[in-house]
């Protein structure tokens, strides 16, 4: 699906899908009329939108005529929109390749903007070591800095 919002493209075709389509709980029978899907994407830009579909009664339905019919939608969100809906919609494991697990004590969530290149090279570094993309990140600003990162 492409949709211009807010004067920006969204466009499922040239976006990362970070999730999975995942629906609600105890929602399994996609003939049932309240049924949706969801899934997560992040533009090249960083950007973070859900492509959500589902039937005539669900947050996705639209109008027709006196009532409604099955429908799509894109729903841009912030970088903190995407993390809460992770938390509640994706694996640790799927969170933790995204956005690192969160931080306690020390650490501060960043939203950067890096090439698909960078992106692969610190997620096959971190899963080389056993590590977390953070973890990998760190490790390259303590070296891109000298360590004066500590």
């Amino acid at each position: 699906m492409r949709k211009i919002i807010d004067g920006r493209l969204f466009d499922t075709e040239t976006a990362h899908m970070v999730c999975e389509p995942t629906s609600p709980v105890g929602m399994h029978d996609r003939g049932d009329f309240h049924y949706y899907e969801e899934s997560l994407y992040r533009k090249r830009t960083g950007e973070y939108f859900l492509h959500g579909w589902g039937g005539p009664l669900s947050p996705y339905a639209e109008p027709y005529g006196r009532g409604s019919q099955s429908g799509e939608r894109i729903v841009p969100l912030s970088p903190e929109q995407a993390r809460e809906w992770a938390e509640g919609h994706m694996e640790v494991e799927e969170y933790e390749a995204e956005w690192g697990l969160p931080g306690e004590g020390d650490s501060r969530v960043m939203t950067v903007t890096v090439s698909e290149a960078a992106y692969r090279a610190i997620k096959d570094r971190a899963a080389g070591d056993g590590t977390t993309m953070g973890a990998a990140v760190d490790e390259a600003i303590r070296i891109y800095t000298g360590d004066r990162a500590r």
